[in-house]
């Protein structure tokens, strides 16, 4: 008879331990979500409605980095995208095509030739993602956007990355307050200031710096989300989600649920790394009325092109 009552007691235990994990994670998820929602739709993301996505078809989405803009100025599409990224998501391949834009890529707007990191000046996502559309002839089915001023205290909240630095890196813009002082071989741990110098580093005050100017950049910028991915998926991680999630809504929108933030992210967490491929956009550099540009060049991004369109090219 006692150990029927210490099986009931026992089992009557695990019920109402069982009940209160799900209590718990329910209430987690219930948080999550309410934050989520605050940087969903909001804003003039509300007014670029999401691509619809079929089952099993490649994701687009465009991931906006925009500066400080116009000082003094409080409209935010007066921010430059200083960083463009496409990432692209094949659910039948298990990949994710991570495709930098270089900031100097020529477009024809309003039909005069821009930069496309002048497109969000001009008329916010919405134009950038019309540009992307034609460059890469794609539907951007998201975006989402996050100001450098996010982009520090999110790498604040996450805890230091840490890097070697390849390049002497000693610029100041006064402008924007950035100031970049790194010793080329040193092996730095960044806190969200230093990573957006590292992030944002491209010459030197002399004149010196990258032979490739932004493309090289690019290619720091991709060396530094791998290390930020990897960090991500540390089960440490989750004891900093409150602290994310009270951040991410200040300083980024989307037009993406909170749903598929949650689908998406859950599943970009599942990817093993060396499924997660970075490429950038290639280009010839030339000289149009004094400026410098980067004239795509279609056949130079074929491999580029044949993932993208994927999904087309199957259904032919």
């Amino acid at each position: 008879m006692g150990n029927i009552k210490n099986r009931n007691k026992f089992r009557n235990f695990i019920l109402v331990f069982v009940s209160l994990v799900i209590c718990l994670g329910l209430a987690s998820f219930g948080y999550v979500y309410s934050f989520l929602q605050q940087i969903s739709g909001r804003n003039e993301a509300a007014k670029i409605k999401p691509t619809a996505v079929k089952k099993d078809e490649p994701v687009n989405i465009l991931a906006m980095g925009v500066d400080v803009g116009i000082v003094g100025s409080k409209n935010d599409n007066a921010k430059r995208t200083d960083t463009i990224m496409l990432m692209n998501y094949n659910p039948k391949l298990g990949e994710v095509n991570v495709i930098s834009i270089p900031r100097d890529t020529l477009i024809v707007m309003n039909n005069k030739y821009k930069k496309i990191n002048e497109a969000h000046v001009i008329g916010g996502p919405a134009y950038l993602i019309d540009a992307v559309e034609k460059l890469l002839d794609i539907k951007v089915n998201y975006y989402g956007k996050v100001d450098y001023e996010g982009f520090r205290k999110i790498i604040d909240t996450i805890g230091p990355i840490e890097v070697k630095i390849n390049n002497r890196m000693d610029y100041d813009d006064p402008a924007q307050n950035l100031h970049i002082h790194f010793k080329k071989g040193e092996v730095v741990q960044l806190d969200g200031k230093k990573a957006e110098e590292f992030f944002r580093w491209r010459k030197n005050n002399d004149g010196s710096g990258l032979a490739d100017g932004d493309l090289g950049r690019i290619e720091n910028q991709h060396i530094f989300i791998s290390k930020v991915a990897e960090k991500l998926k540390s089960p440490s991680i989750i004891t900093k989600l409150p602290s994310m999630l009270s951040i991410i809504p200040k300083y980024s929108q989307t037009n993406m649920s909170a749903e598929d933030i949650i689908k998406y992210g859950y599943t970009m967490t599942k990817i093993d790394k060396s499924k997660i491929k970075f490429s950038t956009i290639k280009g010839d550099a030339e000289y149009i009325d004094g400026i410098s540009y980067l004239i795509y060049d279609e056949k130079k991004n074929k491999d580029i092109l044949r993932n993208l369109h994927y999904e087309s090219a199957m259904n032919k």
